[in-house]
């Protein structure tokens, strides 16, 4: 099962990250107040990021978009609030008639937009750079960007043909490599080469071609950029990339960055080259608890009061080191008889 199609209560990686997309927020407002924003998203059937943008920021101009009308009329049901509004249109869709589908809607009147364009498709990612650099072209200063990929390895790579000699993983990675300069073309970063087709490789040259897509948007002599905030990594089933923004006047990027208090923000990237890999093991209630309380203690000491290394393929010791920075995020999913 991938990553998109799985349920969303096991799906915390991507709990994580939009609770820390929340948390960016709520930074962000100490810059700009958002409560006169309007929130765009796909938002799938749940309209998880709706709800909490309402709750916790208290937007109210809400819209909700999806090509499946099957998923828009559940958006419909699921709506948090009667003003959030749910269409069924493609993300081109949006970017290309974005003014039309905002005044159409109710919410032209909206001190800025968030927008979050949460893509799946490997096999578009061109399609989905062109977007995101026609979409960040149309805004104004203030308003805020978030973009996903899929960044899995094998997703790019052709599939290994069972009962065929396994190809050596320097023959994989540069055919992945000529296939993906195929994929993005005249997004490739200058710098990109078959040796960043790996785990850790992929997700840093795809944030780099946004970096190109915003060179595009913002010639270097214009006075604004677009300026990213926060960048991460992480994988339910399927690893994802995920970019978090905001176009500003280049005179002042260091008093966002202050205003924000980006320094002391763990999560917080300060270029294309920040990523934050997100490690978010399936944790019992219990578990949690103990780890939470041994947070300051040795990671050896705490792997042995357990008394286990990992949870399925997560190890402890590398789940520690970046859980004390997010663990106030980290989803209680508890089961309940109604």
């Amino acid at each position: 099962m991938s990553g998109s199609a799985l349920p969303y209560h096991l799906r915390p990686h991507k709990a994580v990250d939009r609770r820390l997309f929340i948390d960016l927020l709520t930074r962000f407002e100490r810059w700009r107040p958002l409560h006169q924003y309007a929130y765009i998203s796909m938002g799938a059937y749940p309209l998880e990021d709706h709800k909490m943008v309402h709750r916790v920021l208290g937007l109210k101009r809400l819209l909700a978009f999806d090509y499946d009308e099957d998923i828009v009329n559940r958006q419909k049901f699921n709506r948090p609030i009667s003003t959030c509004k749910c269409v069924q249109a493609t993300s081109g869709e949006v970017v290309q008639d974005f003014d039309a589908i905002l005044k159409d809607n109710g919410i032209d009147d909206a001190a800025g937009v968030i927008v979050w364009l949460d893509y799946t498709d490997p096999n578009k990612i061109h399609l989905q750079l062109r977007e995101f650099e026609t979409l960040i072209d149309k805004l104004a200063v203030g308003d805020v960007v978030r973009v996903t990929v899929n960044a899995h390895f094998s997703e790019y790579a052709d599939p290994v043909v069972p009962g065929q000699p396994r190809p050596l993983r320097t023959e994989r990675q540069q055919q992945t490599f000529v296939k993906l300069q195929r994929r993005i073309a005249d997004y490739l970063p200058s710098t990109a080469s078959a040796a960043d087709m790996t785990e850790e490789g992929l997700p840093l040259l795809l944030a780099h071609a946004f970096g190109v897509a915003v060179h595009n948007a913002f010639q270097p002599t214009s006075n604004t950029t677009f300026k990213p905030l926060s960048i991460t990594r992480y994988a339910d089933g399927l690893q994802m990339l995920t970019i978090t923004g905001t176009i500003v006047q280049r005179k002042d990027e260091r008093e966002l960055v202050k205003a924000l208090d980006l320094k002391n923000w763990p999560f917080a990237s300060k270029d294309w080259k920040k990523i934050h890999h997100l490690v978010v093991p399936a944790l019992t209630l219990r578990e949690r608890l103990f780890l939470e309380r041994e947070l300051g203690g040795r990671a050896d000491r705490i792997v042995k009061k357990l008394g286990f290394s990992s949870t399925a393929d997560v190890s402890i010791r590398d789940f520690l080191k970046s859980y004390k920075d997010y663990y106030r995020f980290y989803p209680t999913l508890l089961s309940a008889d109604i």
